[in-house]
């Protein structure tokens, strides 16, 4: 019988609750909006009706919680605070993109007096970028390639340099700030700057000798390393500038997971023999591999805002008038940031250690 009453005080409280938000809600909204249907003080009663149903559902639940277990609670408010980001995410994201994905079948037009006109194509937007618009498909490959490409060198240079910062040496903390302002120059006025300045070292370079990048391919070719090695690496030396830039937030991420490694780890790999070069590997590596997840993930997501494609996107829609279009473009675009996404994220899974 307790845990009968216990439910319906439950399920009455977050009806009451509810209720009343939502009923607070809709107060709000006719006050902003000016829309009185019951009269001009119409909203204060519909406040006031929402607060004592809100008070009502707190009363009918508070008894309820008393007797939940701490286990029940820890979850309740773990819903409760997921909420707002779950709403948000509803209204703001998934809805969107379902109808975004909609109209990518559809010929969407805006009529003079309001609303939208959507006839049903079924797969002509996508004939369209694929195989007449004269640059999407080369665009988008590109932006996939640099993609794939420049994650794996943004995330191994994020993680050398962490670990260089991570070490014990004077004006550490001085190293560290000047590692992080890349995050301050990589927006605005500042990112322009530099990679004018990037370019004009570029153009006053011979066969790309400013960075180094011909010493290290004489090198790299020495050794008999295959020619597309040497020139992705060679591409990476003179990129140097964007790799710093878009390895703030990385370093900072690979530092925190560093620092939080128990010092007894190395000292038991010490006493067992282990090389420097096997603690690494052993040690740093499979202890930060929970954070190399997260930075890849954090690195695809931001290389892919980065691409010149959603201006492709912007100007289709708002210049042309072609929302189908449009739609069907980020549709595709979608597509290919999941599969890199999955790509990367499916192989590393597997190489994740939680450390309890």
């Amino acid at each position: 019988m307790k845990k009968t009453a216990d439910s319906l005080n439950r399920i009455l409280g977050i009806s009451l609750l509810a209720l009343g938000g939502l009923g607070l809600i809709a107060a709000i909204v006719c006050r902003v909006k000016g829309y009185y249907p019951l009269g001009g003080n119409s909203w204060i009663a519909g406040a006031v009706i929402g607060a004592l149903l809100a008070a009502g559902g707190v009363l009918a639940f508070r008894r309820a919680y008393a007797r939940m277990s701490f286990a029940k609670k820890t979850g309740m408010w773990g819903i409760i605070f997921l909420a707002p980001w779950l709403l948000g995410f509803v209204l703001f994201f998934l809805v969107p993109m379902v109808r975004e994905f909609i109209f990518s079948f559809e010929n969407v037009s805006i009529r003079p007096t309001g609303g939208l006109d959507e006839e049903w194509v079924h797969f002509s937007n996508f004939h369209y970028i694929l195989l007449e618009h004269p640059t999407y498909v080369r665009e988008l490959t590109e932006t996939v390639l640099e993609v794939v490409l420049y994650t794996a060198l943004i995330i191994v240079f994020s993680l050398l340099c962490a670990i260089l910062l991570n070490g014990k040496f004077f004006g550490r903390s001085v190293a560290r700030a000047i590692f992080f302002v890349p995050i301050v120059m990589a927006t605005g006025l500042m990112l322009e700057r530099v990679s004018n300045t990037e370019g004009l070292l570029m153009a006053q370079s011979q066969d790309e000798k400013v960075y180094g990048a011909a010493i290290i391919s004489r090198l790299l070719f020495s050794l008999g390393v295959g020619s597309g090695v040497v020139s992705y690496l060679a591409n990476a030396v003179n990129d140097i500038f964007k790799v710093i830039s878009l390895s703030g937030i990385q370093i900072l991420i690979f530092l925190a997971a560093l620092q939080s490694i128990p010092p007894q780890l190395y000292e038991v790999a010490k006493i067992e023999g282990a090389t420097g070069y096997q603690t690494f590997w052993k040690v740093t590596v499979v202890m930060v591999s929970p954070m190399l997840l997260t930075c890849t993930l954090y690195t695809i997501s931001d290389l892919f805002l980065r691409s010149d494609l959603a201006d492709t996107f912007k100007d289709i829609a708002f210049k042309q008038g072609q929302y189908g279009r449009s739609s069907a473009m980020s549709a595709f675009f979608l597509l290919a940031v999941l599969l890199v996404i999955g790509a990367y994220i499916l192989p590393l899974r597997k190489a994740v250690f939680y450390y309890d």
